[in-house]
């Protein structure tokens, strides 16, 4: 099965035992008992409003991963490389670069209206769904707004933090 296959029964809803899902909320690393770090109450923080929470709003996820309305890119992905080798390890087979980024050239003509899409230093991004009533997602994201290659995602996406957990992080990172 080539990757393009799996990505499509990714949309479709149906999980393709090759991608890795976001864990659970239970963290294995904790002993009964034992307190929890205050970088591991940070992550917890952070996974919890990333995927129940995000932006603020409830029951949302994931809005990091679709462009929308606003003027924003998913880039620019520093680690191509890495990312495309642990992509074709988990899926068996070699993927192109040009299935997965999207350079300058192509990125700038797909949102003409949208600044950071004119802007040569926020390429290669991630390729998008042209699928505006999604919101023009990462083709990684999957309907139920679930990276489907969480483990082994771009330090781009790995780091990003919106606005509203910028501001959660600062609190907790100052209060514990």
């Amino acid at each position: 099965m080539n990757w393009l296959s799996s990505l499509k029964k990714l949309a479709e809803g149906k999980d393709d035992p090759g991608f890795v899902r976001i864990p659970e909320d239970k963290d294995e690393s904790i002993s009964a008992g034992e307190s929890p770090t205050k970088q591991q109450v940070i992550d917890s923080t952070c996974h919890y409003t990333c995927t129940r929470m995000c932006y603020g709003y409830r029951d949302k996820s994931s809005q990091c991963c679709c462009i929308g309305e606003r003027d924003f890119i998913i880039g620019p992905i520093s680690d191509t490389e890495r990312f495309l080798a642990a992509l074709s390890e988990k899926l068996g087979e070699e993927v192109k670069y040009e299935d997965v980024f999207i350079d300058y050239e192509e990125g700038r003509q797909i949102f003409p209206d949208k600044s950071c899409w004119q802007n040569p230093d926020n390429f290669p991004c991630m390729r998008i769904v042209p699928d505006q009533g999604r919101g023009y997602p990462c083709q990684f994201l999957s309907l139920d707004g679930k990276c489907s290659v969480h483990s082994i995602k771009p330090e781009t996406c790995r780091i990003y933090l919106c606005d509203y957990l910028k501001n959660i992080v600062n609190f907790l990172d100052q209060t514990l």
